[in-house]
């Protein structure tokens, strides 16, 4: 019983920090390939990938993207 507990308390604490913001996205690309393998596994089942944690993948690959071709000079 106690297990139990630990387990849906740690659930509700992991599900209650939200999606990653896209500074956090940014700064952390492991993190960022991550939230991609789990939109892209969403997508390919059909599902929808309009959610908070996707959304903010996709902008922070577009903010690299961005910082990217400020320092190339384009």
């Amino acid at each position: 019983m106690k297990k139990l507990l630990v387990i849906t308390a740690t659930a509700f604490m992991l599900t209650a920090c939200g999606a990653p913001s896209v500074d956090k996205l940014v700064g952390d690309q492991e993190l960022l390939a991550e939230v991609g393998m789990k939109c892209e596994k969403l997508m390919a089942q059909g599902k929808s990938t309009d959610t908070k944690e996707c959304n903010n993948a996709r902008e922070a690959a577009k903010k690299i993207a961005e910082n990217l071709m400020k320092d190339m000079g384009l």
